[in-house]
Parts: structure tokens; sequence; C-alpha cells
């Protein structure tokens, strides 16, 4: 009999951010980073101890920002900014350099400004091989954050109640969680992850079949409701109060629908670790990477399966 398999990659609309800065995409002047952010219906919340950026050295006649990257009280990773290589800026932009970021190309007063690098940022920008980013290697130790709630978003989208909207689940880790590094408030430490989801069926046909039809894809929001059960059941978010204990067993995912068996891939170089147990994943242009762990549903069954050490 013919088998329909259906891979379902999990990758971020916008690069992560911290709850500090949801003030700043709710304000008019950054809509255009809204309308990325509508994109998604899939989120979770994360936490991780204050990242900042430290020790700039700037070498004005090259165009470069030197900078080391801290985690806590540790310095982990360093890269290189090549500014001369932003099409976005004019020669010699007005520069911000902070612990929380570095700003290009607005005014003196820091609006209007066209370059918004953070220590998040610059390793989902490196991922995609950005040529004015150099060095930024450890994305295993600065984009490992504890998994601490998952959610969907049915009847909007995960801008307007993740983000826009004051969200329960993100209201509750902020008033509850505790800051991991001394000093740091909780709002620079929680970090926001809106995903889109891409899908990508394989079928195989046997001369068995007395039926041939096509697969052409599941409803994108059975694939979400059953994402949504998926990591929470596997995962186990403390934040998270429904378990999903009956998964994969449901009406609105992708349970009885046909399908042989799914998957869940988390395509970013991000780590998310809970109690339970860790997912990690890898970024890919193609989606699929051997070093991503995987969560596989075939009938009752849901299991997950975790990349081969080194790879």
């Amino acid at each position: 009999m013919g088998r329909i398999s259906q891979f379902n990659f999990l990758e971020t609309v916008f690069p992560p951010f911290t709850n500090r800065n949801v003030k700043l995409l709710v304000d008019k002047a950054n809509q255009h980073i809204a309308k990325h952010l509508r994109a998604s219906k899939f989120y979770m919340i994360g936490a991780r101890a204050e990242a900042s950026f430290v020790n700039y050295r700037v070498d004005g006649d090259k165009a470069l920002i030197h900078v080391d990257v801290e985690v806590g009280d540790e310095v982990v990773d360093s890269g290189v900014i090549h500014v001369s290589k932003f099409k976005e800026i004019s020669k010699n932009p007005e520069l911000q350099l902070t612990r929380e970021a570095v700003l290009m190309g607005g005014t003196k007063k820091g609006t209007h400004v066209k370059v918004w690098l953070t220590p998040d940022s610059v390793y989902w920008e490196a991922a995609r091989g950005r040529t004015y980013l150099e060095g930024f290697k450890r994305h295993d130790l600065v984009c490992s954050y504890d998994l601490l709630y998952v959610g969907i978003a049915t009847k909007q989208d995960s801008y307007q109640r993740l983000i826009k909207d004051a969200h329960h689940g993100r209201l509750k880790v902020l008033s509850e969680e505790q800051a991991r590094k001394t000093g740091a408030h909780p709002s620079d430490e929680i970090i926001l992850f809106l995903f889109d989801i891409d899908q990508l069926g394989i079928q195989t046909i046997s001369a068995e079949d007395p039926d041939i039809n096509l697969f052409r894809g599941s409803e994108q929001a059975r694939v979400v409701a059953d994402a949504e059960k998926a990591f929470v059941k596997l995962l186990d978010p403390g934040y998270n109060t429904v378990k999903f204990r009956n998964y994969p067993k449901g009406e609105d995912g992708l349970y009885g629908l046909g399908l042989t068996n799914y998957a869940y891939m988390l395509n970013e170089n991000i780590r998310f670790n809970t109690a339970q147990s860790m997912f990690k994943g890898a970024y890919s242009e193609a989606g699929f990477d051997n070093r991503q762990d995987t969560i596989v549903v075939e009938g009752d069954n849901v299991e997950l399966i975790f990349a081969k050490a080194g790879e």
C-alpha cells in the first residue's frame, strides 16, 4: 500500500526578541515589522540569562565594529559587523552602541533607525549567511533557552494575540519568573519566538492502491493545532496548564487524516530546554538537516528522536 508522510518545519518569521522590545514593535513607526509578525500563528516563550554586547571596538578606517557577546556574567563569543556592507545606510552613519543593541542609520535622538542588531538577532542573521556579519559562531551557547510556554493564535495571529494584546501567558511568565542574571530584569531575559510552519509531503503510490488521490498537504490550521499539542506533550513547558495527555489523538489536528506518519523539526539554530527534555534545532535553507531533533508521530505513537551527537 502507498504511504503519505508529512514533514513540518518550524521557522521564525522574525528574529527572536526580548519582552522589553514589545513596546517598540507595537509602535506605529514599526508597522513594517508587524507585517512579518502577523504571518505567524504559532509562538513560544523562552528565557535565558540576559545577553549583552560588550567590549565594543570600532575601526573607523575599515568601517568595522568588533564586539563580544556576554550571557549572564560570562563572555561566550565575539564577532565583527561590517558597517559598509549594509545597503540600507549611507557612509558614516550615526551609530549607537549599547549593551542591548547596535543601532545604525538613525538620527542623533535614535529615531528612524535603519539597522537594529541585538545579541539574539545576529545569530539569526548569521545563520542565513549575511555577509555583513563575521564570527558569531557560538549559537549553541547564546541561543539556548528555557522553554516556558507554547501557544497558538486561532482566530487572530501571533502578533495580535501575543504582542499587541495583554497575553495571559506572557504576563504570567513576567510576574513569576526570577532573573537569571544578578541585577537583570526578567523583561530582558524573556524571549519571544513567532513561527511559521512549512509543510513538505512525500507520497508513495503502490499498484495495489484501488484509488489514487494525490496528497496536496494538510490544512494549515490543523498543522498549527497539532504542533502545539506535540510540543506541549513532548517537552512539557512549565507554564502550559493544558498538557494534551491524549495526543496524538484529537479532532482538530492531523490524527486520523490518512497520514502514515508526520514529523516536526525546528529549522533554526535554537535549543529549547525543559525539565522534561531538550529540543535542538538547526538552520538549513532546504529545511532538512541531520542536526535537527525530530518529533515523529505514527498512528497512536509519538516519539522524540534526537539527532546524533556531533551532527
